[in-house]
């Protein structure tokens, strides 16, 4: 370790020991976002990439960020609270449940809470202050980390401006639930020396997608640009999230969803979700010459979180929660005589730490007469989690020295991860000829992890009795080597074939595995396989541009829940052997107004994606044949099952008419495939809601804006999502279903001044 170590010091020094160079040259800094994990090289970063700008975010007018990125081929957004805070992001077959198995970031600056050991997200920055959205599928992610097996996201936030200009946009609507508001503001300007900057307050205070959901949080986000020379630049971001949410984690249960499915906790009980997030960057960026830039990109996160409940899923589905003294004991929360006097609540805080830094070298070479385009670089990253749960009455104060979710089950009380990591990568843009270029890759992921279990065990309140304490710690050290190798063929100015093959890999996760399960897993790893072409010989006369791409993925080792399932809201985790995902995705946009001299033009955009998820290992499924898990039986071997969470289709169509940059109206029909939620590809819904066959659906959300030219370009527009109120399972987990939004509407401005 210590090897590697100094290695990453050399490579970090240098960074800074080449700005005391003297160096004549004078050279222009390009205006690129230095945060982006593009950059101004989208065209040679081989494997898919997609990007979605402000102007056609505000085009398309999602309600949530949630809306928007699943306009992109390959990416599944299941919104569970309302308003996307949670971030259940999947690409290309990745389960999408609290986006665990892709790397998302904020400005290049991780937004999993902690990569290498929980990289849960309950947080996405607000809407109103993302500039752009990148998504890179392919071998290109190698660089990027230590999720390499499906894909990355990257928000990037407004820059400053250079000269003074502000904001302010206001949004009121309603959804099928109750009322939802939206304000943001920004303003920022030049400060001479001091480079330009900017301050941005966003607040959404929402109703969610089920009764007794709201979701409610204040963003301050202060981020500057500092020109340090003719060749350095300097970007600063300080940002402070506090979210105080009324937001029940326990789903519905089958009969539940049926009679009611936004029945949510009848607002009969106090669930409420806590979060406090601090995000700090510094990213330096020195231009040594024209063949050589460094970044430099040091980062650090804190997440405080709690969750208090006094509802949860049990044996049919959300009732109110059971052995914390309650008058109505484990009672259907939508029973008349259910209430909340006399209950305590299930208490899960969670603290997260994760601070690293990065240098990343972009150098332009010549090598045996060819063209090199080197990006390589060193990220050492220190990542720790803390998670408790314990039980409290009323008053919120802890119940005795019991640590426990319930006196019966497994006892999740007190544990700890860290991790010290530090990854190497390096690839290598070769220009054969004007035409083709292969790009090999290699990264590697070197980390030390280190668990502690403080449990108390169930049934024990004397702390006193050795029988009451279990602590276990364990650790290990894991390195992995993954390889990639990528092409980009531009056959002319209107047609781009590219493709690759690469190793990625994903840690083991305390949340995937659960209470005290994480040694019983393994890394995950996959082979993954992609060729795409891009088309736009029809852009100048027919105004149509499309892209397709063929993707194969070949995962070892892939943790998957069984159907095994307790009364509590832990599940058993295997490592499933081997899977094969298979798709394809393509994409089409086609704009009346690249070719026709009318002033009111249609517009179009469909995409759609294919994918064959499939279990390759032998292993037999397990059914409960009870209600409290008591009963199981072994069913038949699930190969060639279908990977669980994993929808087969997914399609969009979007249609729409307007003037360009003045007004337009436009209509999307989206659709979900169905998919199963089990190993075994149960038919229909458990009792609970946590297992079984998902029914496909289809939701239409339309939109309109107008632009005032004689208000600084300021903006009215309308926006609707689910237009025809279609009722929908959004999500299923351990803690039951989740019902899709219902009919939202918002209507705003944006003021520019």
């Amino acid at each position: 370790m210590r090897i590697y170590i100094t290695i990453f010091l050399y490579l970090f020094l240098y960074s800074f020991l080449a700005v005391a160079e003297e160096n004549e040259e004078i050279i222009t800094l390009p205006d690129i976002e230095i945060q982006s994990s593009i950059g101004d090289r989208t065209k040679l970063t081989p494997g898919t990439t997609n990007y979605i700008g402000r102007d056609k975010m505000d085009k398309s007018r999602g309600v949530t960020l949630g809306d928007v990125l699943e306009e992109i081929p390959g990416v599944i957004s299941e919104v569970d609270d309302g308003d996307t805070r949670k971030g259940n992001f999947g690409i290309r077959g990745s389960h999408s449940r609290r986006s665990r198995k892709i790397s998302v970031y904020e400005d290049y600056n991780p937004v999993n809470f902690a990569p290498y050991t929980d990289p849960t997200t309950h947080y996405i920055p607000p809407e109103e202050r993302v500039a752009g959205i990148e998504v890179i599928k392919g071998s290109g992610q190698l660089t990027h980390g230590p999720q390499t097996m499906h894909g990355i996201i990257n928000f990037l936030n407004h820059r400053p401006p250079k000269q003074g200009a502000g904001k302010i946009i206001t949004s009121f609507g309603e959804s099928n639930i109750g009322p939802r508001q939206q304000y943001h503001i920004r303003y920022g300007r030049n400060f001479g020396k001091l480079g330009n900057w900017q301050g941005m307050f966003t607040r959404h205070d929402s109703r969610g997608h089920s009764r007794g959901d709201i979701v409610k949080f204040n963003d301050y986000f202060l981020n500057g640009d500092i020109d340090l020379s003719s060749n350095q630049k300097l970007a600063v971001t300080l940002n402070y999230n506090r979210e105080d949410s009324e937001y029940a984690e326990g789903g519905l249960g089958a009969n539940q969803y049926y009679e009611d499915p936004y029945m949510g906790n009848m607002r009969k009980f106090d669930d409420t979700f806590e979060m406090d997030l601090v995000r700090t960057s510094i990213a330096h960026s020195y231009y040594h010459s024209d063949s050589l830039k460094v970044d430099t990109n040091i980062y650090y996160n804190f997440v405080y979180r709690q969750r208090w409940s006094q509802s949860d899923n049990e044996s049919a589905g959300l009732v109110s929660r059971e052995s914390i003294s309650c008058t109505t004991d484990g009672a259907l929360v939508q029973l008349s005589s259910t209430n909340n006097a006399a209950c305590g609540y299930k208490h899960s805080p969670r603290r997260y730490h994760t601070g690293g830094i990065e240098t990343r070298f972009y150098k332009n070479a010549k090598f045996f007469g060819k063209e090199n385009f080197l990006k390589y670089g060193a990220k050492f990253e220190f990542d720790k989690v803390e998670r408790k749960m314990r039980r409290t009455g009323t008053d919120k104060k802890q119940t005795g020295n019991q640590l426990a979710e319930d006196d019966t089950e497994f006892g999740a009380s007190n544990e700890d991860a860290e991790v010290y990591a530090l990854a190497f990568y390096l690839e290598d843009d070769i220009q054969l000829n004007e035409k083709l270029t292969i790009t090999p890759g290699l990264r590697s992921e070197n980390y030390f992890f280190i668990h502690n279990d403080r449990e108390k065990r169930d049934g024990n309140s004397n702390e006193n009795d050795p029988l009451a304490d279990n602590y276990t710690s364990y650790e290990y050290d894991e390195y992995v080597v993954l390889p990639g190798l990528g092409f980009t063929y531009i056959a002319n100015d209107f047609n781009q074939i590219y493709g690759g093959i690469h190793m990625g890999m994903a840690p083991p996760s305390v949340g995937d595995a659960g209470y005290r399960q994480i040694s019983n897993l393994k890394a995950q790893k996959s082979y993954n396989f992609e060729l795409g072409v891009i088309n736009s010989n029809f852009e100048n006369n027919l105004g149509i541009n499309f892209e397709t791409a063929f993707f194969n993925t070949v995962e070892f080792d892939r943790p998957v829940k069984s159907s095994l399932r307790t009364s509590g809201t832990g599940s058993t985790l295997k490592n499933v052997g081997k899977t094969i995902t298979t798709g394809i995705e393509f994409v089409a946009d086609w704009d009346q107004s690249k070719y026709s001299k009318k002033q009111r033009n249609w517009f179009a955009n469909i995409n759609y994606s294919f994918t064959l998820p499939k279990l390759k290992t032998h292993q037999l499924g397990e059914r409960n044949t009870s209600n409290d898990g008591s009963g199981v039986v072994v069913v038949d071997d699930v190969y060639e099952n279908d990977i669980p969470f994993v929808s087969r289709h997914k399609g969009l169509l979007t249609v729409g008419y307007g003037v360009p940059d003045k007004w337009d109206v436009s209509t999307t029909f989206r659709y979900r495939g169905e998919y199963f939620s089990d190993i075994d590809n149960t038919k229909g819904l458990s009792l609970k809601g946590r297992w079984g066959q998902v029914d496909d659906h289809w939701v239409v959300n339309a939109r309109a804006n107008y632009t005032l030219d004689k208000w600084n370009n300021s903006k009215l527009y309308l926006s609707t999502s689910n237009l025809f109120d279609t009722v929908y399972i959004s999500s299923v987990s351990a803690e039951g279903l989740k019902p899709g939004m219902g009919r939202s509407i918002m209507t705003g401005i944006e003021y520019n001044f």
